[in-house]
């Protein structure tokens, strides 16, 4: 599992694979540039950090 960006949207989610387009605002392309591209270190741990305040 790998997690992915949108720059559009700001969205960070987990996929088996690269998707063409964004999951939640459905943007393809963002600044002339594919819009979803894969996550950064930072990006994945502020959404894992998100998803444990969730839990508690």
């Amino acid at each position: 599992m790998n997690f992915y960006y949108c720059d559009a949207c700001h969205y960070c989610f987990e996929s088996e694979s690269l998707p063409d387009r964004c999951p939640d605002c459905g943007a393809v392309e963002h600044d002339e540039k594919p819009a979803v591209r894969l996550a950064t270190k930072y990006e994945i741990e502020e959404l894992l950090r998100i998803r444990a305040e969730d839990n508690e």
